[in-house]
């Protein structure tokens, strides 16, 4: 399995560290390339990681690919990228394994418009081709490339469900602080929501380069009932889940979220855009409200909505476990032996 792991955070990370924990409950013996260099994982040795992290990968796949059946890469766009550019070749060449590429890029379509004319030979080196969504499957047909969709893990042990069967104005945010992710309009809708209900909070669970963005419009506004955690150890954060009762998610550019499946693993009503795969996991105003990018009108609404309506939020809370459950690792094994050529 050559992926980013733990103790890197991100969507990759959870999904890499799903598969192989449902994996050796299989009996499966995995063995793990770390492709992230964790000591010189910081903006300030970003130029040695760039020299060295593919030269270790390399070292680290010829060291394990040839005592195993099955090779899978994960990857994302651009840096993300390099552990398919690096490993393909080296398996083809000489490990000759069957080999899996997952690809995770929420901003896929328009990466490979860009960069097809580098990516696409190392595609065609796979025997399957894995994406998040039926989304990023057009965008690789259109460019001739054949995948398969592999929909995101959820843990369905760690996220306890618990039925919001009276959900109070308590709000839960977990991305990255990134354009990407858009928490100046989360704050936005925030405070719609503080105007009708004055006791309403907030929790954004993440940290990133929007940062001191987010807290500059905390004050300009005079918002209060905000709290901002930071990136939390992911054992912590069930627990916060805990202490909210609505989960709101206000991404522009998506995959296959997996703080979503979370999130509807624990029991929250979600309010969400419908960037990238989201409207392949929701039924929208079934499992979860679905509304356009950058929508404020339509995002307050219908968390107000949600808290003025207890039964509409209880309902979408069992219903959103329910749904969460198709993404547990039990519904998902057979797709994974078959892409391995597990008969």
């Amino acid at each position: 399995m050559v992926a980013p792991f733990l103790p890197k955070r991100g969507g990759v990370t959870v999904q890499s560290h799903l598969l192989v924990d449902g994996l050796e409950r299989e009996g499966a013996v995995v063995r793990k390339v770390d492709t992230i260099l964790h000591k010189l994982d910081t903006r300030v040795l970003l130029p040695l990681r760039a020299v060295l992290q593919p030269v270790v990968t390399a070292i680290r796949f010829l060291r394990n690919a040839p005592k195993c059946d099955v090779v899978h890469i994960h990857a994302c766009s651009w840096w993300g990228f390099v552990p398919v550019m690096v490993c393909a070749p080296l398996n083809k060449l000489f490990t000759r394994k069957r080999l899996v590429i997952s690809f995770h890029g929420g901003a896929g379509r328009a990466w490979l418009r860009q960069y097809s004319w580098l990516v696409l030979p190392f595609f065609r080196m796979a025997d399957e081709v894995v994406v998040v969504s039926p989304q990023l499957q057009q965008a690789m047909a259109e460019k001739g490339i054949k995948s398969e969709v592999l929909w995101n893990l959820v843990d369905l042990d760690r996220f306890s469900f618990r039925a919001r069967k009276d959900a109070k104005p308590n709000i839960a945010w977990i991305r990255h602080l990134e354009e990407t992710y858009d928490p100046i309009t989360a704050l936005k809708v925030f405070e719609r929501v503080r105007c009708e209900f004055p006791d309403a909070t907030i929790t954004f669970i993440g940290d990133g380069s929007l940062r001191k963005d987010v807290e500059r419009y905390i004050e300009d506004h005079k918002l209060t009932g905000v709290r901002l955690t930071g990136r939390l150890p992911n054992q912590e954060v069930p627990g916060e889940f805990d202490k909210a009762d609505i989960f709101l998610n206000t991404s522009r550019i998506d995959g296959m979220p997996t703080a979503l499946l979370e999130a509807a693993a624990a029991g929250f009503p979600i309010v969400t855009t419908d960037a990238g795969g989201i409207p392949y996991i929701f039924d929208n105003g079934i499992n979860g409200i679905v509304v356009s990018v950058g929508d404020v009108d339509a995002l307050s609404r219908e968390v107000i909505g949600l808290i003025r309506d207890p039964a509409r939020a209880a309902e979408m809370s069992m219903v959103a476990r329910r749904n969460a459950e198709r993404f547990g690792w039990p519904a998902r094994a057979a797709d994974v032996a078959r892409l391995y050529g597990v008969l």
